[in-house]
């Protein structure tokens, strides 16, 4: 995530136009890889890894992915196509870069970390929240 943050300040800063029109996206990448010896799945929520289970079967092998640099390049070719989920970073006509950049990237350490305290999920309040 963090890395996310820094690399969608420096588009905001320093390219704003790209995010407006809708050129920037982030790429989702998995929370788990369940695999059998016939088939990998990769799964994006509890819900899906859950379905892959049950769909899978027998001697199901899980494994959590808490970051990018947990996967490697070989399998990165399996989620990057056509099925590919992207997430559009946006930012209204309206919404003030230099306040923005100020929250985020700023001296406001205090309000930040409230802010993330107060926004921030654990993976168990994740589990109980329906997304759909």
């Amino acid at each position: 995530m963090h890395i996310r943050m820094l690399v969608c300040t420096f588009f905001m800063k320093y390219y704003p136009d790209l995010i407006r029109r809708g050129h920037v996206h982030i790429l989702q990448t998995p929370l788990f890889r369940v695999r059998n010896k016939q088939e990998n799945r990769y799964c994006y929520s509890i819900e899906e890894k859950e379905e892959a289970i049950a769909a899978l079967k027998n001697k199901v092998e899980i494994t959590r992915f808490k970051g990018l640099g947990e996967i490697s390049s070989d399998e990165f070719a399996d989620f990057i196509g056509e099925g590919m989920r992207l997430d559009e970073v946006s930012l209204a006509e309206e919404e003030s870069i230099a306040e923005i950049m100020e929250f985020y990237m700023g001296d406001n350490t205090i309000e930040r970390q409230n802010w993330l305290r107060g926004n921030l999920k654990s993976e168990k309040e994740l589990e109980d929240i329906d997304f759909n």
